[in-house]
């Protein structure tokens, strides 16, 4: 459950406050840079072991392999946060909706996944990952929420067509695939401030979230390059949106002794969760 406090006027749709709100992560150019300059320092790796084996190369026919691997990568994600369908003394007016978003920046991931090859070009697989952000501040309704960095565990199938391979070395197979994900829950704690006008004082007080399960649907495609016989460098992107929102009751804590006050005011609460992602992992065969 959240418990989140309200003022008891909000100014319906809010902005980003410059006196409360956190300081923001990296600009999106210096988070480009970073992964660029990753997978510059990978790819000297790459091409050393292809010098080393230039007589590999992908087998004819992959049906009934097995592919186990693990992945990491980076994240350009947000989320939207909707409060709506107020009750009590701070849900004022009651209709009220309050809607605003917040970038997620990654912070860290790291997959697990099983694929296998039904045909030479098809695949389908299951993958677990687990995913660390650190959400920027956001102001829905009239006040500041700073989470504190949170995880969650998705669940994903995915369908995979892979092409023959497209070099001359017969090592490179770009892939594309469709994805359908669960996430069993989202939890997370943080501050939120509000009040400081002419009705009421300034008040900072701990949250915390405990969202519903929610579905994502996503779109990948990328490339699997044999290192060696058996083991593949595999880059990706993939865009994953929710499906639905994970959800939760806001409980609003009422200011101690100032009549009309005395009992909690709820607010509906929903976090939709969008994003693209960079890859990039090692594969093995058997």
């Amino acid at each position: 459950m959240i418990r989140l406090p309200l003022p008891p006027r909000g100014d319906g749709l809010l902005h980003p406050h410059p006196d409360t709100a956190r300081p923001q992560g990296l600009p999106p150019m210096t988070k480009l840079l970073r992964v660029v300059a990753l997978a510059g320092l990978a790819a000297p790796g790459l091409v050393s072991c292809s010098l080393i084996h230039k007589d590999i190369a992908w087998p004819e026919d992959m049906t009934g392999k097995n592919l186990v691997g693990v992945s990491s990568g980076w994240a350009f994600a947000e989320a939207t946060v909707v409060l709506e369908n107020g009750q009590g003394g701070l849900a004022t007016p009651p209709n009220d909706v309050g809607k605003s978003k917040t970038d997620l920046d990654p912070v860290f991931g790291l997959g697990l996944k099983y694929f296998r090859y039904m045909t030479n070009n098809f695949l389908l697989g299951a993958i677990i990952e687990h995913r660390i952000f650190d959400p920027e501040s956001t102001r829905p309704l009239s006040a500041d929420v700073d989470l504190d960095d949170f995880g969650t565990t998705h669940l994903v199938l995915e369908a995979r067509y892979q092409l023959d391979p497209i070099d001359d070395a017969n090592r490179l197979r770009p892939f594309a695939g469709v994805q359908f994900g669960f996430v069993p829950e989202v939890k997370a704690d943080g501050v939120a401030r509000y009040g400081a006008n002419a009705f009421s004082p300034a008040v900072t007080e701990e949250i915390s979230l405990e969202g519903s399960e929610f579905f994502t649907l996503g779109f990948v495609a990328g490339a699997s390059y044999l290192i060696q016989q058996g083991l593949t460098a595999d880059f990706g992107v993939f865009y994953e949106y929710a499906l639905n929102p994970t959800k939760d009751q806001l409980v609003l804590d009422p200011y101690p002794g100032v009549p009309g006050f005395e009992e909690p005011s709820t607010y509906d609460g929903e976090l939709y969760e969008s994003g693209i992602y960079l890859t990039w992992g090692l594969t093995w065969t058997f």
